[in-house]
């Protein structure tokens, strides 16, 4: 009876963060694009004020939750993975003191390290790993839902949503992008690919798990019409990578897999493959390919900003926005278009060096859990799907800001899922039966004859030192 209600308790608790979970993703949604000159002249409009509503209320919750002394999230923000992530959010803030734009720096560092709060607070209350994948599978559903509003303003507004971006000279001619909310086709592409390489995992699955696999067949063809509709070609190569996760480590289907995902794309590439590159070329010059769609300008500007502050850096968050992009022009570009130039650009060694240790503890844990035969087989079912989708998500970072800007629900769910089983293998040690060591009886024998033996007796062995 105990079981059951402590279950009830726990599974309602799921629900609470899960609703949390929901309104950190809610709190990033854009509704309306604004340039430099906006936030200059007004940084806290209607929808501005929305976003900081809906920050406000879930760091008010947490705060209030510790208050009532239900969980103590404060402490576990400082340990392991999320400990090292929560540094990074800390060098963010402190960026402030000389970020070219003091406020947005410490108001974009502080929305980051609440999402690290969150975290970090779910991971006290989350007693298993059948409750965590709740937590999981509730952050492919919102992606899911976000990229379903996508093709919802497809249907309602389909010139701004098919037609925002149309590339002349390419094999489609346009891009899908969210219109309401406004969601880039770039994000479009990595949500979409998460959601292929989910499916991909379950249909192939690296544990005796049964999964519906018509239901994953059809999501699987949605997600990759939106992709090929997103036309994002680091998405497609992020996949692959991830797609190889699969490969590797399925239990299952190796062969069928092999088939479907090496074998087709082989053939398909030998007989349409003009076709296939000229949907990659997306209507862009050679030129335009050499600087991957202008990166890598913008890239060496930012390096070349950079080192007139090589110790500091210009502020997290506003260093690429306000002291590059704005520079060059690009007064409705919010990032640089990759992790670590935004890092290096607005901290410096100092956030990098925390940031790529989270990145790196991150893949060693899951390699590391997969190998574990400890692990059940969720357990390892969940890290599979999780390496696979970190591969995806690894990949993009370098071309895209996708795993330090609010919210990555993605990184942030994969990072807690390996501190959950690092806690619980410690908390496992830790409370582990230790053995007993029985010492056979002729030497217990022994023992005690030295210990309480007659003076002057000696054994044959030991010799008095005396005669």
């Amino acid at each position: 009876m105990l079981q059951v209600k402590k279950y009830e308790i726990r599974s309602h608790s799921i629900r609470g963060w899960q609703l949390l979970w929901m309104l950190a993703l809610a709190s990033a949604l854009v509704f309306r694009i604004r340039t430099v000159n906006d936030i200059a002249s007004d940084p806290l409009d209607a929808w501005a004020v929305y976003r900081v509503a809906l920050d406000i209320l879930v760091a008010f919750s947490l705060f209030g939750i510790l208050a009532v002394r239900r969980i103590h999230w404060l402490g576990s923000m400082f340990r392991g993975v999320v400990g090292a992530l929560t540094v990074f959010g800390l060098v963010e803030v402190a960026s402030s003191a000389w970020s070219v734009y003091p406020s947005w720096t410490f108001y974009k560092s502080c929305e980051y390290l609440v999402d690290v709060a969150l975290l970090a607070a779910i991971l006290e209350s989350v007693s298993s790993i059948q409750d965590y994948r709740k937590l999981f599978n509730w952050t492919w559903a919102l992606y899911g839902m976000l990229l379903l509003s996508v093709w919802m303003g497809a249907v309602i507004w389909p010139h701004a949503a098919l037609h925002g971006q149309t590339l002349g000279g390419a094999e489609l001619g346009l891009r899908l992008e969210g219109v309401l909310p406004a969601v880039s086709s770039n994000d479009v592409g990595t949500f979409a690919g998460i959601i292929v390489l989910l499916c991909l995992t379950r249909l192939f699955p690296a544990s005796n798990e049964g999964f519906r696999k018509l239901w994953y067949l059809l999501l699987l063809g949605a997600g990759l019409a939106t992709m090929v509709m997103a036309q994002t070609r680091t998405a497609f190569a992020g996949l692959l990578l991830g797609v190889f996760i699969v490969l590797v480590y399925s239990r299952r289907g190796r062969l069928g897999a092999m088939f479907a995902l090496v074998v087709t794309p082989m053939v398909a590439l030998f007989t349409m493959g003009g076709l296939i590159w000229a949907f990659m070329e997306r209507g862009q010059t050679e030129a335009q390919l050499a600087t991957l769609s202008s990166r890598a300008q913008w890239w060496a500007f930012a390096w070349q900003t950079y080192l007139e502050r090589p110790l500091t850096g210009f502020g997290a968050y506003a260093a690429g926005r306000f002291a590059v992009l704005a520079k060059l022009g690009m007064v409705g570009t919010s990032t640089l278009h990759s992790d670590y130039l935004d890092v290096i650009a607005g901290t410096g060694v100092w956030g990098l060096i925390p940031f790529l240790i989270v990145l790196v503890a991150t893949w060693w844990f899951l390699l590391k859990y997969l190998r574990d035969p400890s692990l059940d087989g969720e357990g390892r079912q969940l890290a599979y799907e999780a390496l696979a989708i970190l591969a995806l998500l690894t990949f993009r970072s370098i071309f895209m800001t996708m795993l330090t800007w609010h919210p990555p629900l993605h990184f942030l769910a994969i990072i807690g899922y390996v501190e959950f089983l690092r806690r619980r293998q410690r908390v496992a040690v830790r409370h582990a039966p230790q053995p007993i060591h029985f010492v056979p009886a002729i030497e217990r024998h022994q023992q005690l004859e030295l210990i309480f033996g007659a003076p002057g007796r000696h054994s044959s062995q030991n010799p008095d030192p005396t005669n």
